[in-house]
């Protein structure tokens, strides 16, 4: 049995447990003596049983931590996808609403010159009627001063040949 303890020392000073990871013998006896009033030694076959539901533990919870992990990763996979449809469509929305806005400003603008336009057209009749009217006027003017001055002339020759 000697043999058998010291085995168990040099194959669990090789082992993948890690010495802060692995069970402490000696409180496991303390316990197993308070609770149940026997004596078990280190090298008893018992201990074999609970060095090997340490390590089955131990795999189990490390393959549940893979697992996890993975589970974890296609979490944040999802996520970063999720995150990127959403910028994807926050971006051809925002797209959307600017293509929307440069419409709306350009039939704002259309607007704003077909008005001016229509202005330029009002102002223009009311020059060209301003203008026929201050020439019409200019033109009854130099008329009637010329009528005036023909008649004028015409009495003054009148009296000059008589």
């Amino acid at each position: 049995m000697e043999e058998s303890a010291h085995e168990r020392e040099n194959v669990m000073g090789k082992s993948s447990i890690k010495t802060e990871d692995a069970l402490d013998l000696t409180r496991i006896t303390a316990e197993v003596a308070a609770r149940h009033g026997m004596l078990v030694r280190q090298d008893d076959p018992a201990m074999l049983l609970v060095t090997m539901n340490e390590v089955v533990l131990q795999q189990v919870l490390g393959n549940i931590e893979a697992h996890t992990k993975e589970i974890i990763d296609g979490f944040e996979d999802g996520f970063r996808s999720a995150q990127h449809d959403a910028l994807a469509n926050i971006e051809r929305e925002a797209r959307k609403a600017g293509i929307a806005v440069r419409e709306e400003i350009q039939k704002d603008i259309d607007a704003g010159r077909l008005h001016a336009r229509e202005l330029v057209v009002e102002l223009n009749h009311a020059y060209t009627r301003y203008a026929v009217h201050r020439w019409v006027a200019i033109g009854v003017v130099a008329a009637s001063g010329l009528l005036v001055l023909g008649v004028g002339l015409g009495v003054l020759l009148a009296r000059v040949l008589k």
